[in-house]
């Protein structure tokens, strides 16, 4: 072992020249520190993992349907209108109805 793990292994994870461990000086590794950017809630899509598969699979149907219903019984010109207003109001529909999930 070199002389410099040793001195390490020995002082405890203190330095040198100040006495102060690593955690007291602030020097941690980045990705060791809670929150950060996004608040350490890390970053998924608004229908993503943090929510169950039952609740996916409601999303995707009541997406699906509304759709559906829409192209049937609309004509094609205001279809496209009306399929572009549910794919902008789905995100706040699920938010509203099932509640944020952290």
């Amino acid at each position: 072992m070199s002389k410099q793990r040793t001195a390490n292994k020995s002082s405890g994870g203190m330095s040198k020249a100040t006495g102060k461990s690593k955690k007291a000086s602030g020097k941690q590794h980045p990705a060791s520190r809670r929150g950060g950017r996004y608040g350490g809630r890390g970053r998924t899509g608004f229908a993503g993992m943090r929510r169950t598969r039952t609740q996916r699979l409601g999303i995707a149907a009541v997406a699906l349907v509304a759709l559906a219903l829409i192209w049937l019984f609309v004509e094609w010109q205001l279809a496209i209108g009306l399929s572009a207003l549910v794919l902008l109001v789905l995100p706040a529909f699920v938010v509203l109805t099932m509640g944020r999930r952290y």
